[in-house]
């Protein structure tokens, strides 16, 4: 941007000096043109600043950001061309071209173009950050970059350093010489910068016995992307650990480093792990790209209960939010997602990470360094002594750091952490196994998150079709449902996925968890109540993704299990949408209360945690001509209670949540039961046993395994003998 320019950008107030001196300050840092410094500024109105320069430029400005630019013109302006000139051809006839450039009026620049091209070039004005972004996608199936890689690989005298011994000093100069010699380092460069074009999270560098292979993590899933001879590995692995300042004299033990790489006008963070393996050493490089770093809650495709749940719980003052998953799961972006919703001037933020992956503006982000003492419980201590509102744990990994933040969830502190656990109701039995005191627990939970990732479907290529017949009949899915399915095509690098998402059980902390939790409830028992308080599991978030077409019912099977029982016809409203199993629960009671109404055949409700009792007992019932509603434990027996009255209840002792006795208490406190009778059906046989639940109120009691017609008798003479009584006037005991 010319002097003049700039003054008349200050004169017509789209600018201030202090705007531009600011711009000129990060131009010098990061070397990078002033337009695109300005356009990073957050007091610079970008859409006001392009419309001034177009008018200044006497060119209309062009949002390239959707545009599809045609095969044939990218055949006639190769990649090269279009970096080493900044511009993206955007359409094109017998004598013009058409191209997006940040400098219009650079006559130089043009007349070069139109020399190599033939043609005369007609320059719009575009943002130059959108035509870096937009190269790299147009030529992202690019193989020059590594063309331009193994080029001289096949040159004996590059590849002839082998170290043997690496430890000689002699050896040693051989060894950085060789790795800074060009082909190697056009290499190393060619693989970083492919995948960094097509959106890679990891390189993996690994030794064969003839050739080593890079392979390329692309939306978690890893990709074989070139091979070169095995004699160039200790070459290739110095130059990474050049860059990533390791010690190449080491290839005994592993070593992590850091490097910088500056690619496109963009900075990019790279993690480097090395591995000692039989062939030679292996190597990790892992990408992290800020830019791609999504920080809104409204891009984690959450469900839309999950979603209300996670922001009550992240806005509160005090509590604990964990997020689970395995590593790769995305937790740690869910997390700086979590803080960035919530970050304003008036809070103090604090991170204990071990690394820091991403650095985010007005936050205090603290690195572990275990060496230097500074572990996460220590580092925790001293967090608390800065009179932090917001504190994130990046993961609790022994039972000391797991009691200091609960404790600190207790005492006025909003606390973030990870767990790595299968789904979110054994996070807390993690947590007890660690030695966490089951009531203190209870209180300092708000809310658990599990997620996992899958992948996209291309939404270019992705086809519909219906389910295996197989699964189909497994899954209780309706032959009128149409999945998606992967095809491939060159948008998606004929994968048939593109990019990924996540899938989530947001198991929310109320009175009734809190409740369970203290007593030391199971995995099961929690479960069982977090899906009747309107949770849905991992597969059901994942199930409702790939009937809204976003994905691919086997990626969803892929990260994570079906639940025991599950059908999709029973889960599935009018619109076609995943309901939870608590509101299947519901509108299942409601039809049988219903119908209960509307027929005269009697209704006994089977309470029993074992499906294959209930069921058992349901055929026994049935022929003998009985209405029968199952309930799998006493809280759900209680909360069908609320809404419907049955003829009889036939319940279980020992059950999780409510017991037997316990249920059978609660509605001999009221009133409205008093004409109910109730069994007890039991595998306990002990006479006090018995006489403990005849004396609680029950009008029988019955010992497993059950016997079909002392079943069938039993109940109709305890039916029999109420019937005779004078509508609950009167009791039998």
């Amino acid at each position: 941007m010319h002097l003049k320019h700039q003054r008349q950008l200050i004169q017509s107030g789209i600018l201030t000096e202090a705007q531009v001196l600011e711009a000129e300050e990060i131009t010098l840092s990061k070397k990078i043109s002033l337009l695109l410094a300005l356009l990073e500024l957050d007091s610079v109105d970008d859409q006001a600043l392009l419309d001034a320069l177009s008018r200044i430029y006497k060119t209309a400005y062009l949002d390239i950001s959707n545009i599809r630019v045609d095969d044939a013109l990218l055949t006639m302006c190769p990649e090269k061309m279009c970096r080493d000139y900044v511009f993206i051809p955007v359409s094109y006839n017998e004598t013009d071209v058409v191209i997006a450039t940040a400098t219009p009026l650079d006559v130089n620049m043009l007349d070069v173009l139109g020399f190599k091209l033939g043609k005369r070039i007609i320059p719009r004005f575009a943002r130059p950050d959108y035509i870096q972004r937009k190269i790299s996608d147009l030529y992202q199936d690019s193989d020059s970059d590594f063309n331009a890689a193994v080029e001289g690989l096949d040159d004996e005298h590059a590849l002839t350093q082998e170290m043997n011994t690496p430890q000689d000093s002699a050896n040693l100069d051989e060894l950085k010489r060789g790795a800074e010699d060009s082909p190697i380092i056009k290499l190393v460069n060619g693989v970083i910068v492919q995948a960094m074009k097509i959106g890679s999270s990891d390189i993996h560098i690994e030794a064969g016995e003839r050739q080593s292979v890079v392979r390329l993590r692309v939306d978690g899933r890893l990709r074989p992307m070139l091979r070169f001879p095995v004699k160039a590995h200790p070459l290739v692995v110095s130059r990474i650990k050049i860059m990533s300042r390791l010690d190449i004299s080491n290839s005994r033990t592993p070593q992590d480093g850091r490097a910088r790489v500056k690619l496109w006008g963009k900075s990019y963070d790279m993690r480097i792990s090395t591995l000692p393996a039989m062939h030679g050493e292996k190597v990790v490089m892992r990408i992290l790209d800020k830019g791609g770093l999504a920080l809104n809650l409204d891009v984690l495709c959450f469900e839309e209960i999950a979603y209300k749940r996670i922001r009550q719980c992240i806005s509160q003052s005090t509590g604990a939010v964990l997020v689970t998953g395995p590593t790769g799961s995305g937790k740690t972006t869910t997390l700086y997602s979590f803080l960035h919703h919530i970050n304003d001037d008036e809070m103090n933020l604090i991170t204990i990470e071990d690394p820091i992956e991403f650095q985010i503006a007005g936050i205090n982000q603290v690195q572990v360094n275990p060496k230097a003492g500074m572990t996460f419980s220590t580092v925790l201590r001293s967090i608390l002594r800065q009179d932090p509102d917001v504190v994130m744990v990046g993961e609790i990994r022994d039972e000391e750091t797991a009691e200091i933040a609960l404790h600190a969830a207790q005492t006025g502190h909003l606390v973030f952490s990870t767990l790595h656990t299968n789904d979110a109701p054994s996070t807390v039995t993690r947590l007890l196994d660690m030695g966490i005191d089951p009531s203190m627990l209870a209180s300092s939970l708000n809310l658990i998150v599990a997620q996992r990732l899958v992948r996209r479907l291309c939404p270019k290529c992705r086809r519909e079709e219906k389910p295996d017949s197989e699964l189909a009949e497994r899954l209780g899915i309706p032959d009128s449902i149409l999945l998606y399915e992967k095809t491939g095509c060159k948008h998606c690098m004929n994968i048939g996925y593109k990019g990924r998402m996540g899938i989530h059980e947001v198991m929310y902390i109320n009175d009734r968890m809190r409740k369970l939790i203290s007593r030391g409830a199971t995995d099961r028992e929690l479960m069982q109540a977090a899906r009747e308080e309107d949770m849905l599991t991992l597969f059901e978030d994942g199930l409702s993704k790939a009937l809204a077409g976003q994905t691919s019912l086997q990626e969803v099977m892929r990260v994570c299990t079906v639940p025991e029982g599950f059908l999709l016809h029973e889960h599935l409203d009018e619109n076609l949408q995943i309901l939870s199993y608590g509101e299947v629960q519901r509108r299942r009671d409601k039809a049988h209360a219903q119908h209960a109404i509307s027929t005269e055949q009697q209704t006994v409700l089977v309470v029993d945690d074992s499906s294959s009792v209930r069921n058992l007992v349901e055929f026994i019932l049935d022929a003998d001509g009985y209405r029968v509603i199952q309930a799998e434990d006493g809280q759900q027996a209680w909360n069908l209670l609320q809404r419907l009255k049955p003829d009889l209840v036939l319940t279980d002792c020992e059950m999780p949540n409510i017991s037997g006795m316990e249920l059978l208490k609660h509605m001999r406190e009221q009133e409205r039961f008093d004409n109910v009778p109730v069994i007890m059906l039991t595998g306990r046989r002990s006479e006090e046993d018995e006489v403990m639940g005849l004396k609680a109120g029950a009008d029988d009691y019955i010992t497993k395994p059950v016997e079909p017609l002392k079943l069938q008798a039993r109940i109709r003479k305890t039916l029999g003998l109420y019937a005779h009584l004078s509508s609950g006037k009167r009791k039998l005991h």
